[in-house]
C-alpha cells in the first residue's frame, strides 16, 4: 500500500504526511498508547517507595521492567511481521495489563520481592511496542516516498520524546498527590484505551510477511531475524553508543550542577538539551533532503560526536555548559531520525517492525549502561570523567558508522 510521493518541504511536509488516509488516526492513538512507556518504570519506583518498600527493591523492579522489554521487544516485533499487528497486540496487551495489575496488587499486599521482580519481568517483556508498530505502518504507507517517510519518522521521534517528558510528570503527580499506585493504575487504563483504538485502525495495518529469504551459495535460505542483516547491526551498534552517551551525560550533568553548588540547575539544563533536539527534529523532518540517507547518517553521527566534545569542554561554568548542551542537542533527533530512516533500506519489508523495535530497545539499553558507568566514574573521578566517557562512546559510534558504511545499503534479499 502506498500514498504516492510527497515532495513538499517546510511545515507543510508534516501536513502532507498526516493527510495520508488513516495516518493521523493511528499516529494520534499510537501517541496515546506510548505514553505509559514513560510512566511504568518511574511509577513502579514511586509506588514501592510510597508503600514503604526499599529503594533498592524499587530500582530492581524498574530495572527488571526495562531489561525484560529490551529482551522481549524484538520478539514482539518479529511476531508482528509474521502474523500481523492485531493478532499479536491483543493477546500481548492482555498479558501486559494482567502483569501490571498483579504488580499493583502484590505491592499493596506487601508480597515478597521475588514475586514483584518476576511480575515486573512479565510486564516488561509484554510491553506493546507501539512506536515500532507505528513506524512499520508509515513504512508501508510511504514505501515509494523517501521524503515523506523521513518526515513521518520525525513525527514518531517527536512523539517518543514527548512521551518521556509528559509521562514522568503525570505519574509523579498521581503517585504523590493521589496514591502510591495511582500512577500505574492510570498507565494501565491509558495503555488499554490507546492500544485498542490503535488496532481498530485496520486500514493502515501492514500485511503479514512470511519469513524473508536470502540467496546464499546458490540456495534460498530463510532468515528469520532482522539482526541477520549487517546493515541493521551497524545501526544497532551506533544506537547503543548514542544511548550510552545519553546516560553518561545525564548523570554527569546532575553531578556537575551539584559540584557547582546549584543542584537545581540540572533539570533546566537537561531540559534545554532536549529542547535543542526537539527543535532540530522538527526542522529536519521538514527539509526535502537530497542524497542517500546513509551519507546523512555519517554526517549526523559526526555532528553528534562533536557535540559531546563541546559538552566535555564546558565543565568550568554551568552557563557555558547550558549553552553547550543546547547546541549539542541539535544533533540528537536528526541522528535518531536518520537511523530509523535507514531501516527500510537495510532490511527487507518482512522484518521492518522487528528492526524498528531493535533500535528502540537498543537505545534504552545504551542509556542503562551509560547511566551505570557514569555513576562509577563520577564517584571515582568526578563529573568530567563521565563527560569524557561520553565523548569516547560517541567516537565509537562514529567509528562504527564509518566501518559499516558499505553495509548501509539495500540488502540483496527478497522477502517472500
Amino acid at each position: 500500500m502506498t500514498a504516492g510521493a510527497l515532495r513538499r518541504s517546510g511545515l507543510r511536509a508534516y501536513l502532507d504526511v498526516l493527510s495520508v488516509p488513516g495516518a493521523a488516526a493511528f499516529c494520534a492513538t499510537g501517541a496515546l498508547a506510548r505514553l505509559p512507556q514513560g510512566m511504568i518504570g518511574l511509577g513502579s519506583v514511586l509506588m514501592l517507595s510510597g508503600l514503604g518498600r526499599s529503594y533498592a527493591l524499587a530500582g530492581l523492579v524498574a530495572g527488571a521492567v526495562a531489561m525484560a522489554q529490551s529482551l522481549g521487544g524484538p520478539q514482539t516485533g518479529r511476531l508482528a511481521d509474521r502474523f500481523g499487528q492485531t493478532r499479536v497486540l491483543l493477546p500481548l496487551l492482555a498479558v501486559h495489563v494482567a502483569a501490571l495489575a498483579t504488580l499493583v496488587v502484590a505491592a499493596e499486599a506487601d508480597r515478597s520481592a521475588w514475586l514483584l521482580v518476576a511480575v515486573a519481568v512479565v510486564a516488561g517483556a509484554s510491553m506493546p511496542q507501539i512506536g515500532a508498530f507505528a513506524r512499520a505502518r508509515w513504512t508501508a504507507l510511504l514505501e515509494e516516498d523517501e521524503d515523506g517517510l523521513r518526515t513521518a519518522l520525525a513525527v514518531e521521534s517527536l512523539i517518543d520524546e514527548a512521551a518521556f517528558i509528559v509521562g514522568p510528570v503525570v505519574v509523579t503527580l498521581l503517585a504523590t498527590a493521589v496514591a502510591p499506585a495511582a500512577g500505574l493504575l492510570v498507565a494501565i487504563a491509558v495503555v488499554v484505551l490507546g492500544c485498542l483504538v490503535f488496532v481498530a485502525q485496520r486500514r493502515t495495518e501492514p500485511r503479514p510477511h512470511a519469513a524473508p529469504r536470502a540467496v546464499e551459495g546458490g540456495a534460498s535460505v530463510a532468515r528469520t531475524s532482522a539482526v541477520r542483516y549487517g546493515g541493521l547491526l551497524v545501526v544497532i551498534g551506533v544506537f547503543l553508543g548514542i544511548g550510552a552517551v545519553f546516560g553518561l551525560i545525564e548523570v554527569s550533568v546532575v553531578a556537575l550542577a551539584r559540584d557547582h553548588g546549584d543542584p537545581g540547575a540540572a533539570g533546566p539544563m537537561l531540559g534545554l538539551w532536549a529542547t535543542g533536539s526537539l527543535l532540530a527534529g522538527i526542522a529536519y523532518g521538514a527539509v526535502g533532503w537530497t542524497g542517500p540517507p546513509r551519507r546523512r547518517f555519517v554526517a549526523t553521527v559526526a555532528a553528534f560526536a562533536l557535540g559531546t566534545v563541546l559538552i566535555a569542554a564546558a565543565t568550568h561554568s554551568l552557563t557555558v555548559m547550558t549553552v553547550a548542551l543546547l547546541v549539542a542537542g541539535l544533533a540528537n533527533a536528526p541522528t535518531l531520525i536518520t537511523g530509523n530512516t535507514l531501516v527500510p533500506t537495510v532490511v527487507p519489508s518482512g522484518v521492518v517492525t522487528e528492526a524498528y523495535t531493535w533500535l528502540s530497545v537498543t537505545l534504552f539499553a545504551g542509556v542503562a549502561v551509560g547511566s551505570t558507568l557514569a555513576g562509577v566514574l563520577v564517584d571515582a573521578s568526578g563529573p568530567s570523567a563521565g563527560l569524557l566517557a561520553g565523548t569516547g562512546a560517541a567516537a565509537g559510534a562514529v567509528l562504527a558508522t564509518v566501518l559499516g558504511y558499505r553495509r548501509l545499503a539495500r540488502p540483496a534479499t527478497v522477502a517472500v
